[in-house]
């Protein structure tokens, strides 16, 4: 064989060699495409149909939160039913009204700082109408609202070292709901798509130690804001899937691989499974920095439906003021049962009326807002 028949050789079998490695790597990328538009169709529906979720960018990643508010921003909380929510954070991250003027607070004493998840925040209720406002404004006071939606007992320690040493509150008030203290055992926030991961606390040398998101979320930066409207069609749909669909798959799923090989591997924590110690623990935690600072702790208790929230033994520190807005709220019912509850503190819209939300609405904001002031001020 001559040299030049070698080297053809040589060419063809480095071709034969590309094609082999080659077929298997398109076909693989077609399919995960191909999958991932499949995926991608239930989220493009979800947008078109305009569901529940966020206009503008109100929320970031956050290495330390997992996420949080963006500081001097607007945007709204969206409905499928009924005008949107307005949504407007100040410089610091609190919520504030969308009129409140001037994005510099005012610290009128007495200074109401709040910690808590979506029922905090006030979600589906103005600014004005939750009982964080509520209350700084009945104490002739200042409100600093950071209750953040989806967020747990580990955003709120974050919180309270960070903002009470800054803030120097004359009242913490922090909720205490059932499920806060299960999104501190999990590595994910509750989301309507994608994957938030966030702060979670695991069991070190038997004391509680806190762990970091596992990785960045990607969903806060994607334009889905520029797909809300009736629009539909082919290229509609390529370039939902090419700006949302594809680099939110492509990012979820490569890191929930790396997190589950780091689980199986044990390179990861577990998180902590006593649920009355990890109570007691951050409770007392923030309680400690709010006797550090001068503050009150004010624990508010709330629940979810027309049954009382059930509190261990022991878990708050003694010197917190405890405030079961629960039990005001269900005295508050002509008869005690999930119809009056529901008819009473969720949100209804359209005709005919239905429920687009079941957080607390304006008139149980004011029910909470009554019985922490009452319990304050006696």
């Amino acid at each position: 064989m001559t040299k030049r028949n070698r080297h053809l050789s040589k060419r063809k079998k480095l071709a034969f060699y590309l094609i082999v490695l080659l077929i298997p790597a398109i076909t693989i990328s077609f399919l995960y495409v191909a999958y991932t538009a499949y995926r991608t169709n239930a989220l493009y529906s979800y947008v078109k149909l305009n569901q529940r979720g966020w206009k503008g960018k109100v929320h970031r990643a956050d290495p330390d939160l997992g996420f949080a508010p963006v500081p001097d921003s607007e945007g709204s909380e969206v409905f499928p039913i009924g005008d949107d929510i307005p949504v407007r954070f100040d410089k610091d991250g609190f919520r504030v009204p969308l009129d409140s003027g001037a994005s510099e607070p005012i610290n009128t004493r007495p200074v109401v700082l709040t910690l808590g998840c979506s029922f905090s925040y006030g979600a589906a209720t103005s600014a004005e109408n939750t009982y964080p406002f509520l209350v700084g404004r009945r104490l002739a006071g200042t409100t600093k609202n950071a209750g953040v939606s989806s967020y747990g007992l580990s955003q709120m320690m974050v919180l309270a070292n960070k903002l009470v040493p800054i803030h120097k509150p004359d009242y913490l008030i922090v909720q205490y709901s059932p499920w806060l203290v299960d999104r501190a055992q999990n590595p994910f926030a509750p989301t309507y798509f994608g994957r938030v991961p966030t702060p979670y606390f695991f069991a070190s040398h038997n004391e509680m130690a806190l762990h970091p998101p596992v990785f960045q979320t990607r969903v806060l930066d994607l334009p889905i804001d520029r797909y809300r409207n009736p629009q539909r069609g082919l290229i509609d749909r390529v370039s939902f899937l090419w700006n949302v669909g594809l680099p939110l798959y492509i990012h979820d799923d490569f890191n929930l691989s790396i997190y589950a090989v780091r689980r199986m591997f044990g390179f990861l924590p577990e998180p902590v499974s006593d649920r009355e110690q990890l109570t007691r623990f951050v409770y007392g935690e923030i309680a400690k920095v709010a006797k550090a600072n001068g503050a009150k702790l004010v624990i508010v208790v709330l629940g979810n439906d027309y049954k009382p929230v059930p509190i261990p033994d022991g878990v708050f520190p003694a010197e917190a003021i405890v405030v079961n807005a629960q039990d005001d709220l269900l005295a508050h019912l002509p008869i005690v049962n999930q119809d009056n509850y529901e008819k009473a503190y969720s949100h209804w819209r359209g005709s005919p009326s239905r429920i687009v939300d079941s957080h607390p609405n304006e008139s149980a904001h004011r029910i909470i807002a009554e019985a922490i002031v009452r319990a304050i001020q006696s």
